[in-house]
């Protein structure tokens, strides 16, 4: 009982605090956006995305509010699968995507590695054929789902624990884009980077992964770590991918070291520098939130994660209220307004 009234009043507390916080602090106005025409970019704001499995989207939904639905649900498949495996999560895709209202476009992470984290990567194999038949099942399953969608070929290409080398890693980018042009596949092709989580390499070691503008839609980079929204890589990206006239999404973002638990320190430490961020960079037109409890899913899934703390936006009332001011501003494009 005392535990129970100690609660009640550290939440009073805590929503009186997020009052006078958003009655008096953060306020900011967003840059208009660049619009490059390209493949199923928004001529103005940045999509709304949020995952990254069904559990975590559904959960971050019933926070966030059904009338902010997000228009971007993320998903992940290796195409060094079996070919039933990847069958299997083409047919699960679309049963959760049929459950949703009409509409939600998937951001699909497609890797080709060998091991969890590991370096192993299989970026040489696929280039040189032998998952020809996973790719054809790839192919067919985003037919079979006939709506826009997004694929993030080899994500995070430039990081050592998948392991890939420039020329191959290339390669299969070009196989796959020219079999979505030559089967009118709906789905842009996104180059996404690692960004800090790979200690922001050059620009130009970066670009010896780039398979050229005529095989890439959306340029994208994931980011984690607070001191990431500061480092100079990140803005060259920013300056880069408007050179080469393309949209940037911000393929994963959560607050890794921070979560949400700690409320307005949360919200200072990562989510403002965030939010402040996407505002201040037009190219930006696309985010996706992972909505994930680190600590459970390392231990199910047996990655190293454990010290990446809860993310999830529903955890926190301070956090939670925040962020939902947040996307009430007309820079976020929902399933509702895009």
């Amino acid at each position: 009982m005392i535990k129970s009234i100690g609660s009640l009043f550290i939440y009073k507390i805590s929503l009186i605090i997020l009052l006078l916080f958003l009655q008096n602090g953060f306020s900011q106005e967003a840059k208009p956006r660049f619009n490059y025409n390209a493949k199923y970019e928004p001529e103005k704001g940045i999509y709304h995305g949020a995952g990254q499995d069904k559990n975590g989207f559904h959960d971050y939904v019933n926070a966030v509010g059904q009338d902010k639905m997000p228009a971007i649900y993320m998903t992940y498949v290796n195409i060094t699968s079996p070919v039933k495996r990847i069958e299997r999560w083409g047919k699960s895709l679309k049963q959760v995507l049929d459950s949703l209202p009409k509409g939600i476009m998937p951001q699909i992470g497609l890797g080709f590695t060998g091991g969890k984290d590991t370096g192993a990567g299989l970026d040489k194999e696929v280039a040189d054929g032998k998952y020809n038949k996973q790719l054809q099942a790839f192919y067919k399953m985003l037919l079979d789902l006939d709506r826009p969608s997004f694929t993030r070929i080899g994500y995070e290409f430039e990081g050592d624990w998948n392991g890939y080398s420039p020329e191959s890693f290339k390669k299969v980018f070009i196989t796959i884009s020219k079999a979505f042009k030559e089967k009118n596949i709906k789905s842009a092709t996104v180059w996404c980077s690692g960004g800090g989580s790979a200690d922001f390499i050059s620009l130009e070691k970066l670009m010896t992964y780039y398979p050229g503008d005529q095989y890439v839609d959306w340029w994208g980079i994931d980011i984690f770590s607070p001191e990431e929204f500061d480092h100079i890589g990140l803005q060259n990206f920013f300056d880069a991918a408007h050179i080469h006239k393309r949209p940037v999404m911000i393929g994963e973002c959560t607050p890794r070291f921070v979560g949400v638990l700690d409320g307005e320190t949360s919200w200072d430490k990562w989510f403002k520098p965030f939010f402040k961020m996407l505002h201040d960079n037009p190219g930006i037109k696309a985010f996706c939130y992972i909505n994930w409890d680190w600590e459970y899913w390392s231990n199910r899934n047996g990655f190293p994660w454990h010290d990446w703390k809860d993310a999830r936006i529903e955890k926190n009332p301070f956090v939670l209220e925040a962020y939902k001011k947040e996307m009430e501003k007309p820079l976020f494009i929902h399933l509702n307004n895009k």
